[in-house]
């Protein structure tokens, strides 16, 4: 998109409506109204030719004309002035049909929100794009799908620009807010407690059949993630505020190539830790969100929480932490055989790596 474009685009309500909707009777629709849609379609223009630049491509490539699961909104990020909470984002998309979750960016102008089907995202751009959002004081979202091909965006959805750590996993508002307090209830009456350090844990053992309150997430894990293989065990963790976990890798051995981790009650700092390199990244796990550690991540790094009431987050705020809930999920190794390609981390080499090999949760 070019500004010797701009002519065209500002009268076009759309960049994919078809000549038949882009014919606008002029008699049809006062001055009034004609200049309202010029500034709309000046806004979409100046938001697309951001990313454009954001990007190093054309906007061609990077949306597409089909329908796909994924929609981006091209003017709606995270934070700063104007910016938007993942509640607000979440409490907007959840009343449509196939609502998976949303992915916000930092320090860049768009955000994502994933669905089931292209079906799905039809009826939520149609309901949504261009059009004034009370939710959100009167902003009026440009959305488009993305395209599949433009593997910038499929990666920033997917893997959530966690490229530092290859195999690691995180999605946003993966569980909502009322799968939440469902969950929370029934988890709070349980009554088989076991007490592990500072932490209370219900240590899950080979399950013929989860928790009816985790059919609803592992139906959405599977629609993302088909390769994930069956899961068979559940370790739930209650983290009082201010407690944490050791670093840690899970046993290479006793468990499977994909480790699943939901956060529930309060967000928190995961400490992630290179074994060969040493290098450590910090990764904010936020509320409700869905963490997979698999490949590289699962076999060559560890993982910890910090012991401390409080995190600093990458924009140098401190945030308080709650008490934290944690879901995880795991494969069992009946034989206790591992096959992973980094032998001299793994736990199969037992005068290796010592005691930091361990069944640790996350």
């Amino acid at each position: 998109m070019t500004k010797n474009n701009l002519e065209y685009q500002v009268f076009t309500p759309s960049l994919y409506s078809s000549k038949e909707e882009n014919n606008h009777n002029s008699s049809s629709i006062t001055r009034n109204e004609s200049r309202k849609l010029k500034r709309i379609q000046l806004k979409k223009l100046q938001a697309y030719e951001v990313i454009e630049k954001i990007e190093n491509a054309p906007w061609k490539k990077i949306f597409s004309l089909e329908h796909t699961q994924y929609l981006c909104l091209t003017n709606v990020c995270f934070g700063g002035i104007g910016g938007v909470t993942t509640e607000q984002l979440s409490n907007i998309f959840k009343s449509f049909n196939g609502y998976l979750g949303l992915k916000l960016t930092h320090g860049k102008p768009y955000s994502f929100i994933i669905f089931n089907t292209p079906y799905d995202a039809f009826h939520a751009r149609e309901a949504l794009h261009e059009k004034s959002c009370d939710a959100l004081n009167g902003k009026i979202m440009f959305i488009e799908y993305v395209n599949l091909n433009y593997q910038n965006f499929i990666k920033q959805i997917k893997n959530s620009d966690k490229r530092d750590i290859p195999g690691l996993i995180l999605m946003e508002e993966f569980i909502t807010i009322e799968q939440e307090k469902e969950i929370l209830q029934v988890i709070y009456s349980t009554k088989s407690w076991i007490p592990v350090q500072d932490r209370m844990v219900v240590f899950g053992i080979k399950l013929a059949e989860f928790p009816f309150y985790m059919n609803s997430l592992l139906e959405k894990l599977r629609n993302l993630f088909p390769s994930i293989p069956k899961l068979e065990q559940l370790t739930i963790q209650i983290y009082p505020i201010g407690t944490g976990i050791p670093p840690h890798m899970d046993s290479h051995s006793s468990f499977g190539p994909s480790v699943i981790a939901f956060s529930l009650e309060s967000s928190v700092i995961m400490e992630f830790k290179n074994i060969k390199t040493n290098k450590v990244v910090n990764i904010d796990l936020p509320r409700r969100s869905l963490m997979i550690i698999k490949d590289e991540t699962r076999y060559a790094w560890s993982h910890a929480i910090r012991a401390r009431k409080s995190d600093t987050l990458e924009n140098g705020q401190i945030r308080d932490r709650g008490q934290r809930i944690s879901l995880t999920l795991r494969t069992v190794n009946p034989d206790r055989i591992c096959k992973c390609s980094w032998p001299e981390l793994c736990d199969r080499n037992v005068n290796h790596f010592g005691s930091n090999i361990e069944t640790g949760e996350s």
